[in-house]
């Protein structure tokens, strides 16, 4: 059974996480998706893809395609939306990266 831990959470969605199985539930406008670890991972580095390139269109005009793991499944994002969504999945990212080093065993650690 999972024992969730917040990640992120904002106006605009949750991220959380179960620290046994390594599950993470991102919640993101009316978007819920429940993604394995390297699945998120791989979720927020197309995330920061799509949202470095540069869209010729209004701000709230839903013209973004995300996949996600499903098949047949996107999310459908503003310019501003995938911002959002890119800020919130770096900075859980981040905590995520702490949580992997925090929890390794205190022997991996090696001193050159």
């Amino acid at each position: 059974m999972c024992n969730y831990q917040t990640l992120y959470h904002g106006a605009a969605g949750y991220v959380i996480r179960c620290p046994h199985c390594k599950g993470v539930q991102l919640a993101f406008g009316t978007s819920v998706v429940n993604l394995a670890h390297a699945e998120f991972e791989c979720f927020k580095k197309m995330v920061t893809r799509l949202a470095d390139d540069h869209y010729n269109s209004t701000e709230n005009e839903k013209l973004i395609c995300l996949p996600l793991p499903a098949d047949h499944v996107m999310m459908l994002l503003t310019p501003k939306e995938l911002t959002t969504l890119a800020r919130m999945t770096s900075e859980v990212q981040a905590l995520l990266d702490a949580y992997d080093i925090l929890e390794m065993p205190s022997g991996s650690f090696r001193a050159d």
